[in-house]
């Protein structure tokens, strides 16, 4: 098998061949406002769950915008207020995600911009989106840097946050207090410009199997 390597690479190319081999990624469309109450929706393929208890799960935000050295709006508005919701990416929001991952300028509603309602949240101020068939009501608490933060390939901020909250459509339960994975629908970011649906004939399951001497 032929070797990759990565010595003398930019850091897109080395971000570039990880985000094409650790996929498919779950998507946080993330929802967050600013302290003028401005809404901000961003999607975060850099994201997984952490542990139960606390119910934690991890975000990474990159330190700066592509385009300018300038912060992006979802790391803003969480110094803010601390607060935010992951809406889940199903298949009903999959035609705008590179919409809302435009960087636009601070205080644009992208929500608005593409034509998704929202709803009140039920513990944290920023709203949640109507269309997503989940929602978990997030407050940030651990924040750990890593890389360059002038570089958008580099610098980040990986966010601890507890889910204080989890509201689910009833389609996608299987029971009371239980999510069905079969019908959440949720799209997955591979490389780029690829993506893919959790749903239909991509779905095979297999038998957990205890371990026995």
């Amino acid at each position: 098998m032929p070797v990759i390597d990565l010595a003398g690479r930019t850091p897109a190319q080395k971000q570039g061949l990880i985000s094409q081999l650790v996929v498919p990624r779950p998507i946080a469309m993330i929802s967050t406002t600013d302290p003028d109450g401005n809404l901000n929706v961003a999607p975060f393929s850099y994201f997984m769950p952490v542990c139960g208890e606390p119910p934690t799960i991890a975000v990474t935000i990159g330190t700066v915008r592509e385009a300018t050295p300038e912060p992006k709006d979802t790391w803003v508005n969480l110094q803010h207020s601390g607060e935010f919701v992951i809406n889940i990416t199903s298949v009903a929001l999959a035609d705008h995600i590179e919409t809302a991952a435009k960087e636009f300028p601070a205080g644009f509603n992208e929500a608005e911009h593409v034509g998704w309602e929202t709803i009140p949240s039920q513990v944290v101020a920023p709203p949640s989106l109507a269309a997503s068939p989940a929602h978990m009501e997030c407050r940030v608490q651990e924040v750990i840097d890593r890389g360059d933060p002038t570089s958008c390939f580099s610098g980040v901020h990986i966010v601890l946050a507890e889910v204080v909250c989890i509201v689910a459509d009833e389609a996608i339960l299987a029971g009371p207090n239980r999510i069905d994975p079969t019908k959440v629908s949720p799209v997955g970011r591979m490389g780029f410009p690829w993506f893919v649906a959790a749903a239909g004939e991509a779905l095979f399951e297999q038998e957990r199997i205890a371990y026995s001497a």
